[in-house]
């Protein structure tokens, strides 16, 4: 038997070919879906400036309060870089707008404090001309026998009280002495006035002579209490931030009542009332 030609061998190979399933493609296999290609992500935005103010001029007392409404963080930011560029006296209005107009939680209160108690030592008093000072009066009330005590004290607190004000306050002191009370713990009333024809007064807050007390502590503490509450009271502010655990009464006074707390207290107790 003779092999079929060459001709016919390839038209077999054809049909063979043709015959035979194709493993890697199939005309009836539905096309797997297309993978989408993830958009690039966009440009980060370029991170806003933060204003400075005006270096070159005397900053105001009521420097960055236009800031406040960007948050305390925004103004820890602020015053770590006044910081850097070596201006303290900026650098410590911006950490005292944290505590007066920035709304801080406790975390940004410490930070604002340590650095406000950083801060004051190193710059001038805010005001250094006697005329320009604004005077009230610290004043407690007392029975005859306490009141002895009371006075030297009083007028101890009220010059550390001008000290921590930097300048703006001149406080006189006055005891008023009343009635003796037949007690161990016998009361103190303490409050604070303006000297104007009609002053304005604070709130009048009293606590209890306790034998194993410090008299000072005690003032101190009430006093604090007695400023942070007036201010508290103002048209657009928040208090002084409160104490906290084992903090002296001093401390607070010095390093939470901000220059312009001092200056909103002597003015409005120096403003007539409506």
């Amino acid at each position: 038997m003779a092999p079929p030609p060459e001709s016919k061998l390839a038209e077999i190979r054809e049909k063979t070919e043709a015959a035979v399933p194709n493993p890697g493609h199939d005309d009836n296999a539905v096309a797997p879906p297309a993978v989408p290609v993830p958009a690039p992500p966009p440009p980060t935005p370029p991170k806003p400036v933060i204003d400075l103010g005006d270096l070159k001029n005397p900053p105001a007392i009521t420097e960055y309060l236009n800031q406040a409404s960007k948050g305390s963080a925004h103004l820890i930011e602020l015053a770590d870089l006044l910081e850097t560029k070596g201006d303290p006296q900026r650098a410590l209005l911006a950490w005292e707008r944290v505590l007066d107009s920035g709304k801080p939680d406790e975390n940004q209160v410490k930070s604002a404090v340590s650095a406000i108690r950083r801060l004051r030592p190193t710059v001038p008093n805010w005001n250094t001309d006697p005329k320009k000072t604004i005077a009230i009066t610290l004043r407690a009330g007392a029975g005859k026998k306490t009141a002895k005590d009371l006075k030297p004290a009083l007028e101890k607190i009220a010059k550390d009280l001008e000290h921590a004000s930097a300048g703006i306050l001149k406080i006189t002191s006055v005891v008023t002495a009343g009635r003796d009370v037949k007690s161990s713990k016998p009361p103190v009333a303490l409050w604070i006035t303006g000297t104007n024809k009609k002053p304005g007064s604070t709130e009048i807050l009293s606590f209890t002579l306790e034998p194993k007390n410090k008299l000072s502590v005690d003032m101190e503490k009430t006093i604090f209490e007695v400023i942070r509450g007036f201010l508290g009271h103002g048209p657009s502010q928040a208090p002084p931030p409160a104490m906290s655990k084992g903090q002296t009464p001093t401390d607070a006074i010095h390093c939470h009542v901000t220059r312009q707390f001092w200056m909103d207290l002597g003015t409005r107790l120096n403003t007539p009332p409506k």
